[in-house]
């Protein structure tokens, strides 16, 4: 025996003695009223996650540059450890935020990257100190070839004459002229001073927004 039932929003369907038993509801019509949000929360999802990943990859290439300097770098010979401890010596150091794209030897264009860079004892208090000052710069937004744009080192002697403590800016202005100009907007600078006092080796990283050349801006996301 068959037995149908209907009503608003109400589909029931029984087949006695054949064990089929079919009950609906309205259930269908909300899931259908809700589909788009649902798709919408899936895509942003799945952009999150996207996006979580190339960070991730974006860390890791960064990690594997820094142990690749630091395999490389050696230690100078020194003072005795007990004459250090009597004088000031370097920390840390520090790109600082007013690192920006510059107009070098008076170019009508932007034609290189200024890098300022503070070397400090402890208290993050400023210390001018001179050495060898290693500066690279990475667009980690190319997705194809190096991501490095650029390299450039300034020895003891060349450093000591690029130390500015007028007006209160206390920090070294290293010009770093480029072979091609940035295309993205996020350059991550990573520092390598190596003290010529104490021979020990400190580093910095640091992304700084520049401003992009119109000729090579990025394209928008479509």
């Amino acid at each position: 025996m068959r037995r149908i039932f209907k009503g608003p929003g109400l589909f029931v369907a029984a087949l006695l003695g054949g064990g089929l038993f079919i009950f609906g509801t309205g259930g269908c019509a909300n899931y259908k009223s809700n589909a788009p949000l649902y798709s919408q929360n899936v895509q942003l999802q799945n952009k999150n996650t996207a996006l979580e990943a190339t960070i991730q990859r974006q860390n890791h290439t960064i990690a594997e540059l820094k142990a690749q300097l630091a395999s490389h770098t050696k230690r100078i010979p020194t003072l005795p450890p007990k004459r250090l401890s009597e004088l000031f010596t370097v920390s840390a150091v520090r790109v600082t935020s007013d690192t920006a794209v510059a107009h070098l030897k008076n170019s009508h264009s932007l034609n290189g990257f200024r890098v300022f860079v503070r070397t400090l004892m402890p208290g993050n208090l400023v210390l001018p100190a001179t050495g060898t000052f290693t500066i690279e710069a990475f667009d980690l937004g190319i997705a194809h070839g190096s991501q490095r744009i650029g390299q450039w080192v300034f020895t003891p002697r060349q450093s000591k004459q690029l130390w500015y403590g007028n007006f209160g800016l206390n920090e070294f202005c290293f010009n770093c002229p480029w072979k091609k100009p940035p295309v993205n907007h996020s350059i991550t600078f990573h520092l390598t001073f190596k003290d010529a006092l104490t021979g020990l080796v400190f580093t910095d990283q640091r992304v700084i927004k520049i401003k992009v050349l119109p000729s090579v801006e990025p394209a928008a996301a479509k």
